[in-house]
């Protein structure tokens, strides 16, 4: 915090954190209190857990007085939709309270994770390695196949997007890859993860489009990408990334705002300019204002639309005719200038005492 970092994060769903007791995320999250720096959390459980996850996460923030972040907020799986309302109103109840939270979500029904996320929370504790031990042993990958037939996912919304050693995979469907096998889904989900070492990323189309509108309108959420940076040449790779990569901006705009009026264009810009600006402190951007920073983009609300899509996300948006970053130019004309004009935003390393 003293170099300068705008808090901490925890993504308490995967296998490397979901060990992690409330207690020691608090002890961590008191010495962030201290620089007024935010908690930012992918919370344990989206699905059946989804209550008890939000509540932790609000609870911590309670207990420490630490500012909270709760990252991609969403209820996965039909069976979960009624959910998301009860978390938002645990979130806007604790704002009432005095409590500093807010959420953010991303324009899309479907969500990118990593296919070990569907076995049972004890048989990937310990990490990779542990992971893919329990999954060779025969009597333990009877239980592991016993449990995951309890859970609630439907594999049929389940694609497998990145499989890193073996590239035919991509782009498949669970439901298909077991059928061309001719084993059960629970047995072809453990053989993929055995035969790639457990590093296969899916995508699932379990999300409520309902649910991905009240978040967005809520006036204590915050539009995010949850992406990665990739450009057009990494499609070589024959990878499959979420199309929100290359196209959460322009889609909220085209989407929500143009087409179909779920949120006026000043709210949708300042969801994801000043507003996440201003939750993590960071000076001199997010607005235009004299004297701040010059990073502006430069649209056309008629045109831009995004491209990105799950059989081809490898597609820049249109409509989008310059952008400037720190001033230079990055977009010109709709082209990317390869400008690399950048910079890392550290927060001034003041301490808050209270």
């Amino acid at each position: 915090m003293k170099d300068g970092a705008l808090g901490f994060s925890t993504g308490l769903v995967y296998s490397h954190a979901k060990l992690a007791s409330s207690r020691e995320i608090a002890e961590l999250a008191e010495i962030v209190k201290k620089y007024n720096g935010v908690y930012t959390t992918h919370i344990r459980g989206e699905g059946h857990e989804l209550i008890r996850s939000v509540e932790e996460a609000i609870r911590i923030s309670k207990d420490t007085g630490v500012r909270l972040q709760i990252s991609h907020l969403k209820a996965m799986g039909e069976k979960n939709w009624h959910l998301m309302e009860e978390a938002i109103n645990l979130i806007e109840t604790a704002r009432t309270s005095g409590i500093d939270v807010h959420f953010d979500v991303y324009p899309y029904t479907y969500t990118g994770s990593v296919l070990y996320i569907l076995l049972p929370d004890w048989a990937t504790e310990g990490g990779r390695s542990m992971m893919l031990s329990r999954l060779r042993d025969s009597e333990t990958r009877r239980r592991v196949v016993k449990e995951m037939k309890e859970n609630e996912y439907d594999y049929s919304k389940i694609t497998i997007s990145i499989s890193s050693l073996d590239k035919t995979l991509n782009h498949k469907k669970i439901t298909e890859i077991a059928r061309l096998q001719g084993k059960e889904i629970e047995e072809a989900i453990i053989d993929i993860l055995i035969a790639s070492e457990g590093r296969v990323v899916t995508m699932m189309d379990v999300l409520s489009e309902k649910n991905v509108d009240k978040g967005v309108v809520n006036p204590f959420s915050i539009i995010s990408s949850n992406g990665s940076g990739y450009n057009i040449e990494h499609k070589k790779t024959g990878e499959i990334v979420h199309p929100r990569n290359f196209g959460t901006f322009p889609r909220v705009l085209a989407d929500y705002v143009r087409e179909r009026g779920v949120v006026g264009w000043e709210e949708a810009i300042r969801k994801m300019s000043g507003f996440p600006a201003e939750k993590f402190q960071i000076e001199k951007r997010g607005i235009l204002k004299e004297g701040n920073y010059a990073d502006v983009v430069v649209f056309d609300p008629q045109v831009i639309r995004d491209k990105a899509n799950i059989e081809d996300p490898y597609q820049y948006p249109v409509g989008i005719d310059w952008v400037f970053v720190n001033g230079q130019v990055a977009v010109k004309n709709g082209l990317v200038t390869r400008a690399l004009a950048g910079d890392v935003i550290r927060r001034k390393a003041k301490l808050f005492e209270f």
